[in-house]
């Protein structure tokens, strides 16, 4: 429902009449997606956190040594809040993202 109402305002800005893609109009105007805006904040706050990476389980290096350890539940309701959501989303990313992890300027 925001998504739509975010798309309509687009379209207004934009002057779109309501067929056309508001896609372009969004990197146009240099405005993220609802969608896009949690996923980017959900992953700058895990970073923020700093929470256990899967590599400090032991000494030896791992592929996913990078990775942040998701936490154990038993109900799918944990998987739905932002700190799960957003070591999810962080492990899924492409490994040179993963290592910018440290840079000040991780959200550019």
């Amino acid at each position: 429902r925001v998504l739509v109402l975010q798309k309509k305002a687009i379209r207004i800005l934009a002057e779109l009449t309501p067929q056309e893609s508001c896609r372009q109009a969004f990197e146009e105007l240099g405005i993220l997606t609802v969608v896009s805006l949690y996923i980017c904040e959900a992953i700058c706050y895990t970073i923020a956190q700093k929470p256990a990476h899967l590599g400090n389980n032991h000494n030896y290096y791992t592929r996913n040594a990078h990775d942040y350890a998701l936490p154990t539940h038993h109900l799918t309701l944990s998987e739905k809040k932002p700190t799960y959501m957003g070591r999810k989303l962080f492990n899924q990313l492409p490994g040179d993202l993963k290592r910018r992890r440290e840079d000040k300027n991780f959200k550019t």
